[in-house]
């Protein structure tokens, strides 16, 4: 089964896999209340910060999900989805950037942002949280990531750079006991 709320991302998921065994449906994941059945494997790709209602999200995964089932997700970094405002960047005399700026990355909730398009809502959570709820929830941690660019990346795209000062994402696997 393949779920998301855009009908874009469904039908680009439809034409990669036509498999006629997958069902894929448009909804919410503040709705995974509305299924039934068991997986062994809930993958979420960029969507988590999206969702103001995170431990309910994961009570419902928990729930859909096998014993020894697995949850892999990624979401914004916890240092990236503070950002609410103000200079992201303190840059040299060059304009080469020198370090992100990291403010109210203890004040939890709702952000507002642009990202290619304005008003963009998003909620950040710290490193903390995401942690403590997914174990709260009933999950063990099996893996975490913070993907940091390869050197061959970096002499393609110099600008890829900046990934050293603050990793944009964070890959969490995780598994139901």
């Amino acid at each position: 089964m393949g779920a998301d709320i855009s009908e874009k991302m469904l039908n680009a998921a439809k034409e990669k896999n036509s498999d006629p065994n997958i069902t894929y449906i448009r909804m919410p994941m503040e709705d995974l209340n509305e299924l039934e059945g068991e997986f062994d494997l809930v993958v979420s790709s960029l969507a988590i910060h999206y969702v103001e209602d995170y431990k309910g999200v994961l009570k419902e995964v928990n729930r859909l999900l096998k014993k020894g089932g697995e949850f892999i997700f990624s979401q914004e970094h916890p240092v990236n989805s503070c950002y609410g405002g103000g200079e992201r960047w303190t840059k040299d005399e060059n304009g080469t950037k020198i370090y992100s700026n990291l403010a109210n990355y203890g004040i939890e909730g709702e952000r507002e942002s642009t990202w290619f398009v304005d008003n963009v809502k998003k909620y950040h959570r710290m490193f903390s949280t995401v942690i403590n709820d997914l174990i709260d929830a009933g999950f063990v941690i099996e893996k975490l990531t913070e993907p940091l660019p390869t050197e061959e990346l970096i002499k393609k795209y110099p600008d890829y750079y900046d990934l050293y000062h603050r990793p944009d994402f964070l890959l969490v696997k995780a598994k139901k006991i």
